[in-house]
């Protein structure tokens, strides 16, 4: 991804109008992790502010796996429902021209590279939507936090869509 972004911009963000809160209202466990999103353009960047009880090994005080996933894996999800206005699908059509339904985008396969340890702090994930047709969507999420350039996770996400 060629996205440039300050973690600076990104607090200056957390208290404007446009974050997105808890964009699926039936999550509990968004809820529960406080997940918020910030659209940038036609992205959205999730910011999972740091929590004592989502660190997975109090010894080396790294984020659990469980928690990367579900940061990964909720970026795709706004990206998907919420990001899509300007992206052509394969078949040369919007693919908000579909309508995506938040209960029919459902996550099929969901691959994590863990590339180095999340620490204890403020994490940051963004999505990509790769590919998309009238019935699958594939996306690349990449989760950083310092720094842009240092990501210490990755996923492949694919989704299987439903026009209303």
């Amino acid at each position: 991804m060629d996205h440039k972004i300050n973690t600076s911009v990104l607090a200056k963000h957390l208290s404007m109008d446009y974050v997105l809160k808890n964009f699926c209202a039936t999550s509990t466990y968004m809820k529960y992790l406080d997940i918020r999103f910030i659209k940038e353009n036609n992205s959205y960047i999730s910011v999972l502010p740091y929590k004592s009880n989502l660190i997975g090994n109090p010894d080396l005080k790294v984020l659990h796996g469980g928690i990367t996933v579900a940061l990964l894996e909720f970026t795709a999800m706004a990206q998907i429902l919420y990001g899509n206005d300007n992206v052509t699908s394969t078949q040369g059509t919007n693919l908000s021209d579909n309508e995506v339904d938040q209960s029919k985008a459902k996550v099929i396969d969901i691959n994590v590279e863990y590339l180095r340890p999340g620490f204890a702090q403020d994490s940051f994930a963004i999505a990509r939507i790769v590919r998309t047709g009238r019935r699958f969507a594939w996306l690349h999420v990449e989760a950083w936090q310092e720094g842009y350039k240092e990501i210490f996770a990755q996923a492949s996400v694919h989704f299987s869509l439903r026009s209303k």
